[in-house]
């Protein structure tokens, strides 16, 4: 789902706005609304980070009002895509006939009239926080109120070329290291070098995942040793590839549309370095479509699909770039299933069944899950806020599985309806044969 919208009428709408609450909601929307804001997490204080894994703006309300304090700020929300919203407010009330569930409501409907679609998509996942510890007026005033919006930019034709260098870069640097290295320095210089700045004057988000950080995960040859975790700050799809060493004969498929840079280049230089293994047959790649314009895709029939066999590794780059060059992604969804099934017609032989998923995306062809007869394998990356349900509903319809950064889940497809399993600090239960996320108070 993409924000997109002009910055004229921001300005416009923002040179309307007052600090006094004065907005009737539609009663059409009140259902929508009151939906987003049942069972809140209680917390004494909301700590807003700055330091949080993905691009964010923090959107901030004065106590008691249902205006922005600064609307100016939408305007980096323009062409994102917006996947995670907290709504942060305080249960204190100066007032005895005071009614936060109206309040609530009034600052939803003000987000509503700047962006609809947020509100229409099943992709936006809502966070909603209410701080308990004010005693007083003067506390609450102190308190953050408002939204924090998680995004990221919608790719473009100079955003994937500028992903392309970098994984050149990255993968470069790794096969430097399969060498004895004499000047560290000099590999961390040429990759700081390759810093992006976006359109803000921030660095491009898949930078961000770039660390030179102590080490948790290591690939050593008889030449040298590449630590993934020293150059990535999200080791999933290397650490999970580096645990499951019984994984054999793969059939990879891996989704390349924009944002998947940090973990596909990962794969790339996993595969290289144990290329003379043979642990993996085949590669799909896929980009929901080529550049098919979003209301011209077919489900199950989007395209944008490509194949490598896995002995040649630059052809196998070839391939991938040429994905990601003709087409990255339009709106979220992704042709997951698409490209399994067509994976399974190029390598009828292969073992293991791997995907690499973006966890922000949900699968545009999940109706068709049950035609898929073999286990799938999933690698969920970018789970920091939490696990699709989607993948989940994939792994235990095909008695397969599901993997994060820390944690195998392979037992999904033995839970039973109304039974719950927690992953990754969120929990689940089984209703109507699909995953339901519990919400904790």
């Amino acid at each position: 789902m993409k924000s997109i919208f002009k910055i004229f009428l921001l300005i416009v709408i923002a040179g309307t706005t007052s600090s006094c609450r004065q907005e009737i909601v539609p009663n059409e929307l009140l259902p929508k609304f009151d939906s987003i804001l049942k069972d809140p997490t209680q917390l004494t204080e909301y700590e807003f980070s700055e330091g949080a894994p993905f691009k964010h703006v923090a959107l901030p309300l004065d106590f008691g009002s249902d205006k922005f304090k600064d609307s100016t700020i939408l305007a980096k929300l323009e062409n994102t895509h917006i996947k995670y919203i907290t709504y942060v407010y305080s249960d204190f009330k100066s007032d005895s006939k005071f009614k936060q569930e109206e309040l609530n409501r009034e600052r939803l409907y003000n987000l509503y009239q700047y962006f609809p679609e947020l509100f229409d998509s099943n992709e936006t996942e809502w966070k909603i926080i209410e701080q308990t510890g004010a005693k007083s007026e003067n506390e609450s005033k102190e308190l953050f109120h408002g939204y924090v919006v998680y995004y990221r930019p919608v790719p473009t034709k100079e955003s994937m070329k500028a992903e392309i260098a970098y994984m050149e870069s990255m993968i470069d640097t790794a096969l430097t290291f399969i060498s004895p290295v004499s000047d560290t320095n000099t590999l961390i210089t040429t990759l700081e070098s390759n810093a992006i700045v976006d359109e803000f004057g921030s660095e491009a988000y898949y930078e961000s995942d770039i660390a030179f950080a102590v080490a948790d995960s290591a690939y050593t040859s008889e030449a040298g040793t590449f630590d993934f975790g020293s150059y990535f700050q999200d080791t999933t799809v290397s650490a999970v590839l580096n645990r499951n060493k019984d994984w054999d004969k793969m059939l990879i498929n891996c989704d390349l549309t924009g944002s998947m840079s940090p973990y596909s280049v990962q794969l790339f230089i996993w595969h290289r370095l144990n290329i003379d293994k043979n642990k993996v047959q085949h590669f799909v790649f896929f980009n929901d479509g080529d550049m098919t314009p979003d209301n011209k895709k077919k489900t199950g029939n989007t395209g944008g699909i490509y194949y490598s066999k896995a002995d040649n590794f630059e052809e196998l780059k070839e391939v991938a770039y040429k994905c990601m060059r003709n087409g990255f992604g339009g709106d979220a969804p992704e042709n997951d299933i698409e490209a399994i099934l067509k994976g399974f017609k190029k390598c009828k032989d292969c073992g293991d069944v791997i995907l690499i998923a973006d966890n922000w995306a949900n699968m545009r062809d999940y109706e068709f899950i049950n035609k898929i007869d073999r286990p799938v394998r999933i690698i969920l990356c970018g789970t920091q806020f939490g696990i699709n349900k989607q993948y989940l509903d994939l792994a235990r319809a095909t008695k397969g599985s599901v993997h994060t950064i820390e944690e195998d889940i392979s037992n999904l497809m033995d839970l039973k309806e109304g039974e719950e399993i927690t992953i990754s600090g969120h929990t689940f239960v089984i209703e109507n044969g699909k995953f339901i996320e519990v919400k904790k108070i």
